[in-house]
């Protein structure tokens, strides 16, 4: 690649540039309005001023009802650990030590997540991990079926305990499928189970609002929005309180100590802000592209396949061809415009296109990319370096050996069809030079 040649950042998903606007709303706290918000003098005051309005921009636009729902956490991986956490030591101080807190989740879930539940299982938590079809997408009759279970082991044993809680992220982050949240919280509820969702993926991409999902806790991160690194916050529905994560000051009414990432918080809060202004146009614009780009990866070179969730262009055109491994996408999918109001609606993020590319290494192929102008990733950033193949895909039906041949394409709300024009050319080329090197071609 010559130093001439544009270099297209096309690895959003795990982590989004700084919006300038963000920035520019951060200056003043890194510089003359220092202060910390627990204090009471006048530049304490301003600051506290400051972070109470971050939280009231950050409450109304995820339409929660009080700005006192929103406490500010260190990211998404502190939020998800938090909520898991707090609501098992909730469970343990209502029912009692000797009662056994039983969570939910899928087996698609981020790393903060399952890492977590996998610790938790080892302090004496039982947990359910639920599947997932080609798409990636979760059945609700399988929640039904494994809170019925719980509910039927719980009646045998002469208790009434019920599950400590449902964990089941909004979007996926390696290959863009929205899940059925609203339906999924609904039946938790019916089983009188409280319901999180790891919303990082999806919050500033496509409409998110609490009380229309009907969750009673929600993670996000601000990096992924074009906020700072650093910061995110968890969203707790009055009236469903967990424990501390981190004990120490007052800070967050008590909820997590730590003195405040006034400058990130207000960084983060901006950007959402921002986000939320442009977000129907954004996602038509986007999701538009992705659908382009798919289409033409797809019909320039073989063996390669899109996972995840069907697409449709704008006009709402049959989905691209799609055969072998991988989701069956002859079901129909509506129009991502059609979508931007309807959030329930949505099957796949604007953002993503994600592929299995067959006789591909996916770290050979990111390199490639890398040296030939793109940057991109095989999946999520937080499973790099690992020798296992996704845990999205094989969860999905992927064998260890397609899995291994991922590709994740993440676009953000800059992305140009000049970009796209690149990407379609340096793609196939990069895919076809790997098979190459390996000699499986």
């Amino acid at each position: 690649m010559s130093d001439t040649t544009p270099y297209i950042y096309a690895d959003n998903a795990a982590t989004t540039p700084l919006s300038p606007r963000a920035l520019e709303a951060m200056t003043p706290y890194l510089t003359r309005s220092f202060g910390n918000p627990s204090g009471i003098h006048r530049m304490a005051r301003e600051a506290a001023v400051a972070l109470n309005e971050a939280r009231r921009t950050m409450a109304h636009l995820l339409g929660a009802e009080h700005a006192g729902e929103i406490y500010f956490t260190s990211g998404g991986s502190e939020s998800d650990n938090w909520i898991l956490r707090g609501a098992v030591r909730r469970f343990r101080d209502t029912y009692g030590e000797r009662a056994v807190p039983h969570i939910v989740t899928s087996a698609i879930e981020h790393h903060a997540i399952l890492h977590c539940c996998r610790a938790l299982e080892a302090e004496g938590v039982r947990v359910t991990y639920l599947p997932v079809d080609a798409q990636g997408r979760i059945d609700p009759s399988e929640l039904e079926h494994a809170l019925a279970e719980h509910d039927r082991r719980e009646t045998a044993a002469d208790a009434n305990v019920p599950v400590a809680l449902v964990s089941i992220m909004l979007a996926n982050n390696e290959i863009g499928t929205v899940e059925p949240i609203r339906e999924l919280a609904a039946i938790a509820h019916d089983h009188h189970a409280p319901f999180h969702t790891d919303a990082v993926q999806a919050v500033g991409h496509i409409p998110v609002d609490v009380r229309e999902l009907g969750v009673d806790a929600l993670s996000l991160s601000g990096h992924k929005f074009h906020g700072p690194h650093g910061v995110g916050a968890l969203y707790l529905r009055e009236g469903f309180s967990i424990p501390p994560l981190i004990a120490g000051g007052a800070q967050e009414r008590g909820g997590r100590a730590g003195t405040e990432d006034l400058a990130g918080i207000v960084g983060m809060a901006t950007a959402l802000e921002e986000a939320c202004e442009h977000l129907e146009d954004d996602m038509r614009r986007v999701s538009t592209l992705r659908d382009e780009l798919v289409e033409r990866i797809l019909s320039s070179v073989d063996g390669v396949r899109l996972t995840g969730a069907p697409i449709r262009d704008a006009v709402g055109s049959a989905p691209a061809n799609d055969t072998g491994h991988g989701p069956d996408r002859a079901g129909a999918c509506i129009s991502p415009a059609a979508c931007v109001n309807n959030s329930a609606s949505l099957v796949r993020l604007p953002s993503i296109a994600s592929f299995t590319c067959d006789d591909v290494d996916g770290e050979l192929l990111v390199v490639l990319l890398d040296r030939n102008g793109v940057a991109a990733a095989t999946g999520s950033a937080c499973s790099t370096g690992s020798a296992e193949p996704s845990h999205v895909l094989t969860a999905a039906g992927c064998d260890a050996a397609t899995a291994r041949g991922a590709l994740r394409l993440s676009l953000a709300r800059d992305i140009t069809a000049e970009d796209i024009d690149r990407l379609c050319v340096r793609v196939p080329a990069c895919i076809n030079r790997a098979r190459l090197i390996s000699g499986m071609h």
